[in-house]
């Protein structure tokens, strides 16, 4: 497939704008990039200014540049509007009305709310099991827009099944074929969140107890399908296990800035035993 190559923060004193399309070219040809790949339009932005351009060196009046080039450049989704449904669950949002959120792209058919549907799994790590589709939303700029059904290409979201996670295929009732996917990475690194419990206790955050702590971590368990969560040597500290450092460390910064105060202690790597060699 094709694709799009943004580069952000041109507009940062520190931009080495010389190199930048040079080190890219090196990164596509290490990844054994197809030739069309090679020739994959690479865009210029800054996030913070809300602007793109062609060049490293004009930084753009706005994002124009960057949606006429997806438009031009990125195929239409192609799919039979007319066959029986088929979804890939990519992503999973979570919150307190309607529980646990699917996202995805419709490659196949069509969905309506209220519909009855398989879902099923392409790595067979449960039985293909019938669900209800409750609600379905379409993202609209910045907020998600409530709509009765949605067709091939669209990208939903909807409310409804219980246990859903990434990876799962959302199929209609009489062909439940699942699509295949990567199975999801296991835990790397290991880090432990324990209460705050030094001089300077109180002063960062307002949820500082250990049933403030679990809660939050329990929640982020909803929506984060990688992260693992383990009750600590103490009553107080939990084992958090994540992909990698910038997986946790995301996670420890959200909760920073949602009010939780907490101490963490230095990662630890996590090693598993394969064919009876213990890697790390």
């Amino acid at each position: 497939h094709g694709f799009i190559i943004v580069v952000n923060n041109i507009d940062r004193p520190d931009a080495r704008l010389d190199e930048i399309p040079d080190e890219i070219l090196d990164l596509l040809i290490d990844l054994e990039a197809s030739d069309e790949q090679l020739e994959s339009p690479i865009i210029f932005c800054s996030g913070r200014a809300g602007t793109a351009s062609l060049s490293q060196y004009e930084q753009g009046e706005d994002l124009t540049v960057l949606f006429e080039t997806i438009k031009n450049y990125i195929p239409a989704p192609e799919g039979d509007e007319e066959g029986d449904l088929q979804m890939l669950v990519s992503s999973i949002d979570y919150n307190d009305y309607v529980g646990r959120i699917a996202i995805g792209r419709i490659e196949r058919g069509s969905l309506k709310q209220n519909q009855e549907v398989m879902v099923c799994d392409y790595h067979q790590k449960h039985a293909p099991y019938k669900a209800k589709i409750v609600n379905i939303y379409q993202i609209d700029g910045l907020t998600r827009t409530a709509v009765d059904t949605a067709k091939v290409g669209d990208i939903v979201c909807f409310s409804g099944i219980t246990d859903i996670t990434i990876g799962d295929t959302i199929t209609a009732v009489a062909s439940p074929e699942p699509l295949p996917f990567v199975k999801i990475s296991e835990p790397t690194i290991e880090m432990t969140f324990s209460v705050n419990d030094s001089p300077f206790a109180g002063r960062e955050g307002k949820f500082v107890t250990s049933r403030q702590l679990r809660d939050r971590l329990m929640k982020e368990l909803l929506k984060d399908v990688s992260l693992r969560v383990e009750e600590g040597d103490t009553t107080d500290s939990f084992r958090v296990a994540g992909r990698g450092e910038m997986h946790i460390s995301i996670l420890i910064e959200t909760m920073r800035r949602e009010g939780y105060e907490f101490s963490v202690s230095t990662p630890k790597v996590l090693f598993k035993e394969i064919d009876g060699v213990l890697c790390e």
